[in-house]
């Protein structure tokens, strides 16, 4: 047999050269002859037109993904081979491809089989080829099928021997049990393979022959079969009736568990309803134990005392009765029993006894308050009298008040509406006591503080002006008003804190209340909470509510009302010793009102605020007192030299200074703006009086006030804004003061200059000299009759500037202004006359500063 082209490893090296860069492997390559099939005719064209192709069959592996591929490869001109395609786009027949043998053509078929197998795990439907044929062919020839396998050094051929090739086509063609079966079959005939048909027919007649012989065998075997029938028959019967039976028993048992199983629910039932009853008995113990009330409560509730010896029992008994009212609401009680009568009988006796003994309790506290208080009220030892001042102690009053706070604590969580009429009538009491407290310690403070009283007319024209300059000492009415506040401000704070925890306010308080003078009464005791103690966990609230602090509010306005009135009498007092003292007064309320800032002292920080308003009242009064009395001065026909009230203000703003205290800053600096505005004002109309002396008037004013207040206004910047006011309206003053002096001297010299400078805006310079009365002879006479005896003019204006001057130590630094003035007019009318006239001479600069330095 000739070789076959599948074996040539030359062509498959070739055409693996030829799909190089595909990545793809190339299992088996075969030469075929081409040729086309027109029409269904083929070769009719011969063989001469038949061309040299190869067929290629390739893998590409890619994952657990195989691909095969079936190229066709041609030569090329070189004789090597190329690919190509005429697959696609065929506008006329298919080709047909032609083994060379039988031998190429069932390799190829074998191969693709193998890899379809592989590939897609099953057998492709094959028709036009005999497959016994194919694995007889198998069986006979070992062909070589060379695979590419690729490994670190290059490809590498490898051979598929004849064994591994028959295992996989007899795998997948038949099984090794009908191969066997096959053998031994045709082992017992002898013929050839052309003879297949023959076998065929000789197997069809064997097989005709073996079932005639089955049927023969089933005829003669008919009497046992009747026999087999007959002993079925009776087995039959006798099944019937043993199912017969069986039904009567079932029947029977069926009968008997039905009666067992009502048995067993009756059983049921009755344990059920056993053990519902023993828990319903169990339940309605628990009820009539929880529905009792005890008769030592009962009687506490109803008829008991509220004596301090008898608080505890009164105390366990209100518990008992919040404890019984809560049981009987949900979630504590079931909402089975809700409706039930027995419980709401006993929920209505139990509210009675609730209403019973608030009403009661309430009765007794408040009348319990007011005795206090009366008690307090009628011993004058509480209070401050003439010689002695007594700080007001509530020291006692509060340990009295301790022993009922947790009977006003439970008294809230039992009807919190009860509040309301305790805390008016705590509130009403304690309002008497603290008021008369008051009252007394400051009509003593009053009495007892000797201060001589300073006068309240400061910058009145009628007033000498050394009559303030030694005012007395009034310091300690600043103390009395200090130690009216350091008294009664911590009192107050502390009977706010007190009332908000003593009445059950949930806000926080300022300071831990309940503290005394002493600290011998309540060492026992818990300070902090004033022996008040959580009832429950829902009561432990940390947060405050609005309406609550609106309550406490409206509370503290009754407990404090009125006591603001002694406090305002001793600022009144203080104002008519003393006005300046309402400066250190106003520093001393800002201090407290500063310190002020829990919620419980919101009735002392609305006291300090009227307080710091009433102090700033009648101080505003003070200050608009003595603005009348600065306005007054401009009612007076004629004022000359320096007016009364601006030593007078330097004075009073040296002593408003002393008093300055913290805040009151701000106070005096609105004083200082209102005082020196009046003052600037009236300055200015009075001035307006008397025009021909109006700027001296103003400058001897402005200069005073600038001397008066050096020293202030170098530490207060409010007075340093008006000191360079002052500077300023000084100078301009001075200005025109010297200006007109200057005028009245020399009025021909400068009405010429303004002659020549009106007229420089409309005509040339040159031709000024030739217009009437400017010509150079004009010009002649003027400066001869300004300038001839010029010392004399000069001495002159000296003495005009002399004449009305009332303070003497502002006329050298104002005449040293008056000559700077009027040489530098002088220098600029120089200046105009050698412009128009330059051939003129006359008095040079230089010269006239000489003869005003030798003056």
């Amino acid at each position: 047999m000739a070789k076959s082209s599948a074996d040539d490893q030359e062509l498959r090296r070739a055409c693996e050269a030829a799909i190089e860069g595909t990545k793809q492997s190339v299992v088996m390559s075969i030469r075929v002859a081409k040729s086309r099939a027109i029409r269904g005719i083929t070769h009719m064209l011969g063989r001469d037109m038949a061309k040299a192709r190869v067929l290629a069959l390739s893998v590409k592996s890619k994952g657990q993904r195989t691909k095969a591929f079936l190229r066709v490869l041609k030569y090329s001109t070189g004789g090597v081979l190329e690919g190509f395609d005429n697959l696609r786009s065929q506008s006329v027949a298919p080709p047909q491809w032609t083994m060379r043998n039988i031998d190429d053509r069932n390799r190829l078929l074998l191969c693709i089989l193998n890899i379809c197998k592989d590939a897609l795990g099953q057998l492709p439907k094959v028709v036009g080829i005999d497959v016994v044929e194919m694995a007889l062919w198998a069986k006979e020839n070992t062909p070589a099928v060379t695979s590419q396998g690729k490994e670190q050094e290059g490809p590498a051929a490898s051979t598929v021997t004849e064994s591994d090739l028959k295992v996989t086509v007899e795998k997948e063609l038949v099984s090794q049990a009908e191969e066997e079966d096959m053998e031994a079959l045709l082992g017992t005939y002898v013929m050839g393979i052309g003879e297949a048909e023959a076998f065929s027919e000789r197997l069809k007649r064997e097989l005709l022959a073996l079932e005639a012989a089955n049927v023969h065998a089933i005829l003669e075997s008919e009497p046992l079969i009747d026999e087999v029938l007959q002993g079925l028959e009776a087995a039959t019967n006798c099944v019937d009736d043993m199912d017969e039976w069986l039904g009567i028993f079932n029947v029977k048992l069926r009968h008997m568990r039905e009666d067992i199983e009502s048995i067993e629910t009756r059983n049921n039932k009755l344990e059920v309803q056993s053990v519902n009853n023993r828990a319903l008995i169990e339940e309605l113990d628990k009820l009539l134990l929880g529905l009792r009330i005890p008769s030592e409560y009962a009687a506490c509730l109803t008829g008991g005392s509220f004596d301090e010896a008898r608080m505890l029992q009164n105390i366990e008994a209100c518990e008992w009765l919040a404890g019984a009212l809560r049981s009987l609401e949900a979630p504590n009680l079931d909402p089975i029993y809700a409706n039930i009568r027995a419980v709401k009988e006993k929920r209505e006796e139990l509210e009675k006894l609730k209403s019973t003994f608030v009403r009661k309790a309430s009765e007794f506290l408040r009348n319990y308050f007011a005795s206090l208080v009366d008690f307090m009220i009628s011993d004058k030892s509480y209070f401050s009298q003439r010689g002695q001042l007594k700080r007001p102690d509530h020291a006692d009053l509060r340990y009295k008040c301790r022993t009922y706070a947790r009977l006003l604590q439970h008294l809230k969580s039992l009807d919190k509406n009860c509040m309301g009429a305790l805390r008016k009538a705590y509130c009403s009491s304690l309002n008497l006591l603290i008021r008369r407290e008051a009252r007394e310690f400051a009509n003593e403070l009053r009495a007892s503080t000797k201060a001589s009283r300073n006068p309240t007319v400061w910058l009145e024209t009628s007033t000498g002006s050394g009559q303030n300059a030694n005012a007395a000492d009034t310091s300690a009415v600043s103390e009395a008003y200090s130690k009216m506040l350091t008294i009664f401000i911590p009192l107050l704070v502390d009977e706010s804190s007190f009332f908000a925890h003593f009445m059950c306010f949930e806000v926080p308080a300022l300071n831990p209340p309940g503290g005394t003078a002493n600290g011998d009464k309540s060492d026992d005791t818990n300070d902090d909470d004033l022996g008040i103690m959580d009832i429950d966990d829902k009561d432990n609230k940390a947060g405050k509510s609005s309406g609550e602090l609106a309550a406490l509010n409206e509370s503290l306005q009754d407990l404090l009302d009125g006591i603001q009135e002694d406090f305002y009498a001793v600022v009144d007092w203080a104002y008519k010793i003393d006005p300046l003292r309402c400066i250190s007064m106003h520093g001393i309320t800002e201090r407290y009102l500063s310190g002020q800032k829990a919620d419980a002292a919101g009735f002392v920080r609305l006291l300090l605020g009227d307080l710091e308003s009433r102090v700033s009242m009648q101080f505003s009064r003070f200050v608009d007192e003595a603005c009348h009395q600065i306005e007054k001065n401009e009612r007076n026909v004629r004022q000359m030299g320096v007016l009364s009230y601006i030593p007078r203000f330097a004075t009073l703003a040296t002593r408003m200074e002393q008093y300055i205290q913290g805040q009151s800053r701000d106070l005096v600096d609105q004083a200082y703006t209102k005082f020196v505005s009046i003052m600037f004002v009236t300055l200015e109309k009075i001035a307006q009086t008397e025009p021909k002396y109006s700027d001296l008037f103003l400058l001897e004013n402005y200069a005073a006030f600038q001397n008066s207040l050096y020293d202030l206004a170098n530490v207060v910047p409010t007075l340093a804004k008006f000191y360079h006011q002052a500077s300023e309206a000084y100078e301009q003053a001075c200005t025109r003061h010297n200006s007109m002096i200057i005028y009245t001297q020399f009025e021909r010299l400068f009405q010429f200059a303004r002659k020549i400078e009106d007229l420089m805006f409309t005509i040339a310079p040159e031709e000024i000299p030739f217009q009437l009365g400017l010509s150079k002879a004009d010009l002649r006479k003027v400066l001869k009759s300004s300038l001839y005896g010029l010392d004399k003019s000069i001495t002159a204006m000296y003495k005009k500037l002399q004449k009305n001057m009332t303070s003497e130590e502002l006329l050298p630094s104002l005449w040293e202004k008056c000559k700077k003035e009027f040489l530098e007019k002088y220098e600029t009318f120089a200046q105009l006359v050698a412009k128009i006239y330059p051939t003129e001479t006359f008095l040079t600069v230089a010269e006239l500063r000489d003869l005003l330095a030798t003056m």
